[in-house]
């Protein structure tokens, strides 16, 4: 009799862990998830709050500019300005400059630099810095990590023939803008099926959000020109 009670304590003890562990595991998932929309939405509202605060000694001089939403209007404004002033050789050339001044500054320059690269890689007109996600063996037998291809390249082999490797960038957790640069084997690779921004979303919250198709992969193929297999 001692022996079933103490099988039966064991068992609530385990169904109380799991229980736990789904708790802690669909918490994390709801932070991962909303954490980067309340901090976009703080950003822009101390934005917003701060324009119209350097706005009031303005406003309060001409009363007809007391317009709701001012502060938003007059960012939007501030961002398509940069984008026309950018367009022309003189704005590129005092950007250019503004940037130089920047990266000289010890602290300012890592967090400029790590802005600057999430930017070019999220905001981007052209989302062709990312061909499409993989995954590749590292860093060792057996242990799988997600890259991106940025291009590719035919390498000339001994026997003549020419191989061809993949240029992956392997992004780290949970900071995507820092990682290595790898040139893989294009049959060693496997391509996922999925987007770039899903897998982009599975790194930054270190496998909590998946793609919503699953994780399914494939092999690339022949790597060897004029070789089969």
């Amino acid at each position: 009799m001692p022996e079933l009670v103490c099988g039966a304590a064991d068992g609530k003890y385990a169904e109380g862990m799991i229980n736990m562990i789904w708790l802690r595991r669909k918490f994390l998932t709801g932070l991962v998830i909303l954490l980067p929309t309340v901090l976009t939405g703080w950003i822009l509202y101390r934005i917003f709050i701060s324009v119209d605060n350097i706005l009031r000694p303005i406003v309060e001089r001409y009363p007809f500019l007391d317009i709701p939403g001012l502060g938003f209007f007059t960012v939007i404004l501030l961002i398509l300005a940069a984008g026309v002033v950018a367009g022309n050789f003189v704005g590129s050339k005092m950007i250019d400059m503004a940037e130089a001044i920047m990266t000289r500054i010890p602290l300012v320059s890592r967090v400029y630099t790590a802005l600057k690269q999430m930017s070019e890689v999220f905001l981007r007109h052209e989302r062709s810095v990312f061909k499409n996600a993989v995954l590749i063996e590292y860093p060792r037998h057996g242990i799988y990590a997600i890259g991106f291809v940025t291009s590719d390249c035919m390498l000339p082999c001994e026997d003549g023939t020419r191989t061809k490797y993949l240029n992956i960038f392997m992004p780290t957790t949970p900071n995507p803008t820092s990682g290595l640069f790898l040139m893989v084997r294009s049959n060693e690779v496997f391509a996922l099926d999925c987007s770039v921004e899903e897998a982009l979303k599975m790194v930054i919250s270190g496998g909590a959000v998946l793609p919503s198709s699953g994780i399914l992969c494939q092999p690339l193929g022949k790597d060897i020109e004029g070789n089969p297999g």
